[in-house]
């Protein structure tokens, strides 16, 4: 019990700390960005990295407003995170050598990811409608996708990057009861990050027992948001980082604006995995090194609890369930010390025994003497 007691507070910590650093974090180093000039604010060469969704997570954690504010039962709001690591492109899908992970408020990153990928799409559905004719004939490869995206809602769809905002469900004219339910973005199990319903203008409130498409009267599609989804066949989904033709030209780096700035309004923990120029790393000789050096570990044990499940679907804390990863490895210089280690014991253990054993005799050997001092004849 005192252990589950020790695991709760820990976790409560590490969320509490992590909550507001994320919130935090984007003012912070937008600062710096304009101080320093883009050049000098990356840590390391983002353009050979790409972004790779991990997972999106709730987490009920204190709220400051929450527990000032009369009107709420509880001082734990639910927060939506979503974790990603920076993977070297060529490597992406393992991603088990050098890389970084990272976590963001959901928001933040929908919003940067959304923004470009928006962008992207819509340049490149004009680059296919100058080669294919208004009634989509003839068109192969993006020209079918943009045709068909064009005219979503004539198929019974609608874009679910609409609704990436929390914002409230428009009701019928003829519907003037029932409860107000507002529309965002939510943590999935299954697609990763899914449009759901909720009870709150905040969209922090979940309502899961009511299906989103029957209350739309469409079908949402995901294309723009599939890059923040998992894929079929469990492939994880990269986005280079790397600069195209089209994107952030007037910038003096290759870095584009996905990363550039999903990377500015993260909490990283980078140290663990090999990133010698993070951002730790970067602040060695500053006075600011110790105060760097504890917010990564913060970090890096919020994101652990991410990684290891210790949140339920519903953001409560798990300390039931066993966790899904080995939190320590013994490393090959570890066990040569163990062993000499073990060596060394077993010999001094055999030293006291042989000790032991000579002083023993020695004592037997003065006592028979002493007696044979002491006899009268």
């Amino acid at each position: 019990m005192k252990m589950m007691k020790f695991l709760s507070f820990a976790l409560i910590s590490s969320s509490v700390h992590a909550n507001g650093m994320v919130r935090d974090i984007e003012a912070k180093q937008t600062q710096r960005r304009t101080e320093d000039g883009a050049n000098d604010y990356f840590e390391y060469d983002l353009s050979s990295f790409s972004i790779r969704f991990e997972k999106c997570q709730f987490v009920k954690s204190y709220d400051d407003e929450f527990a000032q504010d009369a009107d709420y039962d509880s001082v734990l709001a639910m927060k939506h995170f979503v974790f990603y690591k920076m993977c070297p492109t060529d490597e992406c899908q393992s991603c088990d050598g050098v890389h970084g992970e990272y976590v963001a408020d959901i928001n933040d990153y929908l919003e940067k990811v959304v923004e470009v990928e928006q962008a992207q799409f819509e340049n490149m559905c004009e680059n296919c409608n100058e080669k294919c004719n208004n009634d989509g004939d003839y068109c192969s490869g993006c020209g079918k996708i943009c045709y068909n995206w064009q005219n979503l809602e004539n198929n019974g769809y609608v874009d679910a990057s609409n609704y990436i905002e929390c914002q409230q469900l428009e009701k019928d004219g003829d519907d003037d009861g029932g409860e107000e339910m507002y529309i965002g973005p939510m943590c999935d199990s299954q697609k990763g990050i899914a449009i759901g319903l909720f009870s709150d203008e905040n969209c922090l409130e979940p309502i899961s027992d009511v299906d989103v498409e029957t209350v739309l009267g469409y079908k949402l599609s995901y294309h723009v948001l599939s890059s923040v989804m998992k894929e079929e066949n469990g492939d994880q989904t990269c986005l280079s980082c790397l600069e195209g033709n089209d994107n952030d030209e007037d910038d003096e780096d290759q870095v584009n604006e996905i990363c550039e700035d999903v990377y500015a309004a993260s909490a990283k923990c980078e140290s663990p995995y090999g990133l010698e120029n993070g951002l730790v790393n970067q602040n060695r000789e500053g006075g600011d090194y110790e105060n760097q050096v504890e917010n990564e570990f913060m970090s890096c044990t919020f994101i652990n609890s991410l990684k290891w499940n210790s949140y339920t679907e519903t953001g409560e804390i798990d300390i039931y369930n066993e966790q899904d990863e080995i939190i320590r490895e013994i490393s090959t210089a570890q066990i040569v010390a163990l062993s000499g280690l073990t060596i060394v014991i077993l010999g001094l253990a055999f030293c006291a025994v042989y000790l032991h054993h000579k002083l023993g005799k020695a004592s037997r050997v003065v006592g028979l003497s002493n007696l044979g001092d002491n006899q009268v004849v």
